[in-house]
């Protein structure tokens, strides 16, 4: 389950690449930190990705009305919402249909 933060400038992480990131090194990295509301992917205490929050909000079609934190819940619900179950194509239902008559017929 991934959760979702605001950068706050005070907690340290660390990469996929198991370097430590402590505030200073994703200002360094990731410049815009200090300019626009940023959200880190958390993954345990690995920070997988910086993304921008207005961009996320747009991506997942956010109200705008919603305060930053609310906005974090609800992308991050969305986020961890497994896919939903894939419908059989006609072709799958019609061989468990012919393969049903021919249990039938035995």
């Amino acid at each position: 389950m991934l959760r979702l933060v605001k950068f706050d400038g005070k907690t340290t992480y660390m990469y996929p690449s198991g370097e430590i990131a402590p505030p200073e090194r994703i200002r360094k990295d990731f410049p815009a930190v200090d300019y626009f509301a940023h959200v880190l992917e958390i993954n345990g205490n690995v920070c997988q990705a910086v993304m921008e929050l207005e961009a996320l909000r747009n991506r997942y079609n956010i109200d705008p009305s919603l305060t930053e934190e609310e906005a974090i819940a609800a992308i991050q619900a969305i986020i961890n919402t497994p896919p939903p179950e894939p419908q059989p194509t006609p072709e799958e239902r019609i061989a468990a249909a012919l393969e049903f008559q021919n249990l039938l017929a035995m």
